[in-house]
């Protein structure tokens, strides 16, 4: 056998050449398709995330047809009925007698503050300006022209309707007597107006003489705060 024939035998033939080639070509298309989608995985962004809006629970809503509790319902309440406040008449001897509204707890002495002042006739030491104001507390200031005149001396003796002999229900000191006033003289401390004078006059009526101040608590529409202002203005 020659050499001719030698490589004829054992040289690669056609066919198999081209197989070999076409495996070789698929297999770096295979790989070339990898290595693109390994660079997508990695080259690509982020994915983004969206916030859901957030929805607020009602835990407990109002039954339809209830009207929720607004400014309007308060502003339509009486500003003199509120705790925050009361209303007072002063009169006398001030320089602005009116109806004023003061905060709770306010005293007699910021109630004459606010009509104005005293008057230069005014007598405050017969008010206690220490006491608390009470909601249609009526004040009187008494002035220098209010103050008891000396009895004047009468052969009948003192008048029965005072007896420490000075006029009206007057008592020395410039107290009004609870037994012997009458309805005007009544009227002039602070908080009695013309109805509560009345009262007093019933009740003293009925009852009898009044033993002492303390008893005018029985008296219809005399509370605490009234009967504080009247202590130091009244005796039986």
């Amino acid at each position: 056998m020659g050499r001719h024939d030698f490589f004829s035998r054992y040289a690669p033939r056609a066919s198999r050449l081209r197989f070999a080639v076409s495996r070789v070509a698929v297999l770096v298309l295979v790989l070339v398709v990898l290595a693109w989608i390994g660079l997508s995985i990695l080259l690509a962004p982020p994915p983004t995330t969206t916030q859901l809006q957030t929805v607020p629970l009602v835990s407990d809503p109002s039954p339809p047809g209830t009207a929720a509790p607004g400014p309007s319902a308060a502003s339509s309440a009486d500003p003199g009925s509120s705790a925050g406040a009361v209303t007072v008449h002063v009169v006398g001897a001030v320089k602005r007698p009116g109806v004023y509204t003061l905060p709770a707890g306010s005293r007699i002495a910021d109630a004459l503050e606010a009509a104005g002042g005293l008057r230069r006739s005014a007598r405050p030491e017969l008010l206690n300006l220490a006491a608390r104001l009470a909601d249609g507390q009526q004040i009187v200031l008494p002035g220098a022209s209010d103050a008891p005149a000396p009895a004047a001396p009468s052969a009948a003796g003192p008048s029965s309707g005072a007896s420490s002999g000075t006029p009206g229900g007057a008592q020395r000191g410039g107290k009004i007597s609870l037994n012997s006033a009458d309805a005007q003289q009544l009227q002039e401390l602070p908080g009695i107006g013309p109805a509560l004078a009345q009262r007093i006059i019933d009740f003293r009526e009925a009852n009898g003489p009044f033993a002492s101040v303390e008893e005018l608590d029985a008296v219809s529409g005399i509370g605490p705060a009234v009967l504080g202002n009247l202590r130091e203005l009244v005796q039986p």
